[in-house]
């Protein structure tokens, strides 16, 4: 077993030497680090109250090199699964949470909130867990980069919105007709619910009335309800380190739930590019 992780990590690195500049310059600098606190003030966010802010402490951070002015010498080391808004898998991270009152009372902080209000995160928690809480879901989260994303919103930031379906899903011919369908198509939940992996699905289970969407209040009385969580715009070759690891929904059994996401995982982090 040593043998064999020896060698993978040998080719990973060779594959690397192969790159040529413009190519491991493309990936590399796509780590995500977190941001100076100059640069959050700049961008209409207080870093005195960002909540549990990532800390270069292992396993879920550690001190590296920045490529930028603007970041702080705090490089995440573990990374979550989420797809977009057609279902192409994406690796993102939390660098911290944010209440109403974390945006800076002045043009830049109203400004940070006008974008995260138009960058919604959709997190799907099971159906017996916390409606609204993180850590227990039945899928991958979806993430909404239509908005211009990575031209427009410099500090990752997003809305949490939390989705559950309703009773109408289950109860009538159609709610389950649609779920059937749904379930055939993308596969089933933790929970037994069907999967949902693109913003068309989840908006004709909104429009319908199957699906509803769940918002923390925003007096902070029932946590945070932004978050600092920055997109890897460019995997490939190098935008993944070896050193960082993959927080995804795994079954009882402890496998992956969405294989995919794994698996493109690995095959980025160890030869740096998509799987085959």
């Amino acid at each position: 077993m040593r043998k064999t992780a020896s060698l993978v990590y040998v080719l990973a690195a060779l594959f690397a030497l192969a790159l040529s500049p413009s190519q491991a310059r493309a990936g590399v600098q796509d780590r995500l680090f977190d941001f100076t606190d100059e640069f959050y003030r700049q961008n209409g966010v207080d870093p005195g109250l960002i909540v549990n802010r990532r800390q270069p402490v292992a396993p879920r951070g550690t001190v590296d090199t920045p490529f930028f002015f603007y970041q702080r010498a705090v490089r995440t080391l573990q990374l979550n699964p989420a797809y977009d808004q057609s279902g192409a898998p994406r690796f993102w991270t939390v660098m911290g949470d944010l209440f109403v009152s974390s945006f800076t009372k002045d043009e830049a902080g109203t400004r940070a909130r006008q974008i995260a209000d138009n960058m919604p995160l959709y997190v799907f928690p099971t159906r017996t867990g916390n409606p609204i809480g993180l850590g227990n879901n039945r899928q991958a989260d979806i993430v909404d980069m239509r908005n211009g994303y990575f031209s427009n919103n410099p500090l990752g930031l997003w809305l949490h919105i939390w989705v559950s379906y309703t009773d109408a899903a289950f109860n009538t011919a159609d709610g389950k007709k649609t779920l059937a369908d749904l379930q055939k198509r993308n596969g089933t939940a933790l929970d037994g619910t069907p999967i949902i992996r693109t913003l068309s699905e989840l908006d004709n289970l909104f429009s319908k009335g199957f699906a509803a969407k769940r918002f923390r209040n925003p007096d902070g009385s029932e946590g945070p309800m932004y978050g600092i969580c920055p997109v890897v715009k460019e995997p490939r070759n190098g935008g993944i380190p070896l050193d960082t690891t993959l927080a995804y929904v795994r079954k009882p059994d402890g496998t992956a739930l969405e294989p995919y996401f794994p698996t493109n995982f690995d095959a980025l982090k160890f030869t740096g590019d998509w799987a085959k």
